[in-house]
């Protein structure tokens, strides 16, 4: 099954594109116009070291006036390295009538070389096409207006992309971003279940005291009666503890970080998050103190606890 395939409308975003007033979200796919891209084949084997290179090895193509972010992907053996500028593409977005919010995931046709070796015909005359396993834009004036090209395939299958709302302060993926989301549901899924186990003891406990009431109407006394209901209350406080929880330790899981553990009971919390980067275990613990919580090493660089009090 693939999760990162959408149902959203994909739009091919170029220079030349029509003004699109969207309210929906949408996916967004850039032409080499909106991005510069290199491919290099390097003795590199995991995706967070190449990403770490993307800077030094596209540094002679970019501009000093610029703020780059970075996109790597493999392709066969080689690296894909892709600088964009966010807040052009954005602006750019803006004025076709699409507001970054309306954004959900943003892809990049190098990505997709395959899809563009017929030639696709812009709204500029321009041909979108592929040429020596890189995508381009090639001029209206090569164009031959006696042939018939493709139109863009906007139910093309997707890849991984880039998490357009994420993007300010992260370099999270879609795929990561799916992980996550199936992470926290299935988080959600045994709290549900937990709870449906508590509201079955509450409502047994209810038979119960609506028994004994009856049997002994003394006890139906105002006392009585919130005396029963702190007892009632507690089951709740503690499931609502462990949601707010969950929604607070959420906050830490930026890029490149995973969750080793997590144990939890009605009192404390204890959590063990790894990262390949020191620098995002430095950001992760600025978090966690920020939220009161307890930070300490495990002996390990890649390693943090993070704990707290429910």
């Amino acid at each position: 099954m693939n999760f990162t395939q959408s149902s959203k409308p994909l739009i091919l975003v170029h220079k030349a594109m029509e003004v699109s007033q969207q309210t929906s979200l949408v996916n967004i796919m850039l032409s080499p116009q909106f991005y510069i891209s290199k491919q290099e084949e390097l003795p590199v084997k995991y995706l967070y070291q190449a990403k770490k290179l993307a800077p030094s090895i596209l540094e002679e193509l970019l501009d000093e006036d610029k703020n780059y972010r970075f996109h790597v992907f493999k392709r066969a053996n080689a690296w894909v390295f892709i600088a964009y500028d966010l807040e052009s593409i954005e602006q750019f977005l803006l004025s076709k009538g699409i507001y970054a919010s309306n954004v959900s995931q943003m892809f990049f046709a190098q990505d997709y070389v395959d899809d563009f070796t017929k030639p696709v015909l812009l709204e500029s005359g321009e041909l979108l096409t592929t040429m020596h396993d890189t995508v381009v834009l090639l001029p209206k004036m090569l164009v031959d207006t006696s042939r018939y090209y493709a139109p863009f395939d906007s139910q093309i299958q997707l890849k991984e992309g880039v998490s357009f709302s994420l993007n300010s302060g992260s370099l999270l993926g879609q795929k990561e971003s799916v992980l996550l989301t199936l992470l926290f549901v299935s988080f959600s899924i045994i709290l549900g279940i937990e709870g449906l186990g508590y509201k079955s003891v509450v409502s047994t406990m209810n038979e119960e005291v609506a028994t004994v009431l009856n049997e002994y109407p003394s006890l139906q006394s105002q006392y009585a009666r919130d005396n029963i209901a702190k007892k009632y209350q507690k089951i709740d406080s503690i499931e609502r503890h462990k949601r707010e929880l969950l929604k607070s330790l959420s906050m830490l899981v930026i890029s490149d970080v995973k969750i080793e553990s997590l144990d939890l009971d009605s009192k404390k919390f204890v959590a063990v998050f790894s990262s390949q980067t020191p620098r995002t275990l430095l950001k992760i613990s600025s978090l966690a103190k920020k939220q009161e919580y307890k930070v300490s090493s495990l002996g390990d660089e890649k390693l943090i606890k993070v704990e707290g009090s429910l």
